[in-house]
C-alpha cells in the first residue's frame, strides 16, 4: 500500500484508542472544558489525554482555545476541518449502534 493512501494516513491519526472519541465529545458541544472531556470520555487518563489533544491540535482538527484568567479556563472545539468529519462520525455512530450489538 502506499504512503498516499487516505486511510492509511486517518489510522495513523485515529488509530488508538482514544483521538476519535474525543474528537465525537467535542463535536457534541460548542467548546468543552478539559475536566469536563475527561468525564466523558470514559477510562482515559490526564496524560492520555494530553497527548490526544496534542496530536488533534496539530493536525488542526481541533482548537484549544485559552482565556487567560486565573483561574485558568481553557476550551477545546472543533475547527472547520474537523467539522468536516461531523458526517462521517454520525454515520459511524449509527452503524456501530445498529450492527455491533
Amino acid at each position: 500500500m502506499s504512503k498516499e493512501c487516505g486511510i492509511r494516513k486517518i489510522m495513523d491519526i485515529f488509530g488508538g484508542k482514544w483521538k476519535l472519541q474525543i474528537l465525537w465529545v467535542i463535536c457534541n458541544h460548542e467548546g468543552i472544558r478539559f475536566n469536563q472531556l475527561k468525564r466523558e470520555v470514559e477510562g482515559i487518563t490526564n496524560v492520555m489525554l494530553v497527548r490526544s489533544l496534542e496530536v488533534l491540535i496539530d493536525y488542526k482538527l481541533i482548537k484549544r482555545v485559552d482565556f487567560q484568567t486565573v483561574p485558568p479556563h481553557v476550551e477545546y472545539s472543533l475547527t472547520s476541518k474537523g467539522r468536516e468529519l461531523i458526517p462521517f462520525m454520525k454515520n459511524l455512530d449509527s452503524w456501530g449502534r445498529f450492527n455491533l450489538n
